[in-house]
């Protein structure tokens, strides 16, 4: 059994970055609950939760190698600019949430990863290459609750 293993799922893959022929990608996984999300309550105004994370198959500092941390949020995107993906939520208590330190404005859209390659969504033309990364890395990364 692996770290998350309810999360990490080929249903949850959202896309990768990276090139998909040297199995260096790191995939990008998402769940907003499908038919039972769980919502919190922002502004008066009901907010669904999305889980995420991502596992990285190859990377210079090999404690971020494996299965990331599953955080949870109302504001979680991720969009392109230029060649790099960024990874973002909207405010910095959406920031303090996730476990990532307080920068930037709190009516802001704050980038808290920056990927070294641009995002592309999942397909079907994809996906089985893609599902590769949830059996190769089962384990968290070693820095996950250190």
């Amino acid at each position: 059994m692996g770290y998350r293993d309810d999360f990490y799922t080929k249903d949850n893959i959202l896309g990768y970055t990276g090139d998909l022929s040297d199995i260096k990608f790191t995939v990008y996984f998402a769940d907003a609950g499908r038919m039972n999300p769980r919502t919190v309550e922002v502004n008066g105004r009901q907010q669904v939760l999305v889980s995420f994370g991502r596992i990285t198959q190859d990377h210079p500092h090999k404690d971020n190698v494996g299965r990331g941390e599953v955080h949870e949020c109302y504001s979680y995107s991720i969009s392109n600019e230029g060649d790099q993906a960024k990874e973002c939520v909207y405010g910095r208590r959406e920031l303090k949430a996730i476990g990532m330190r307080q920068k930037g404005g709190e009516g802001e859209h704050l980038s808290f990863h920056t990927s070294r390659n641009r995002f592309e969504s999942v397909t079907a033309g994809n996906i089985d290459i893609l599902v590769t990364a949830i059996t190769r890395f089962k384990e968290a990364k070693s820095k996950v609750g250190a």
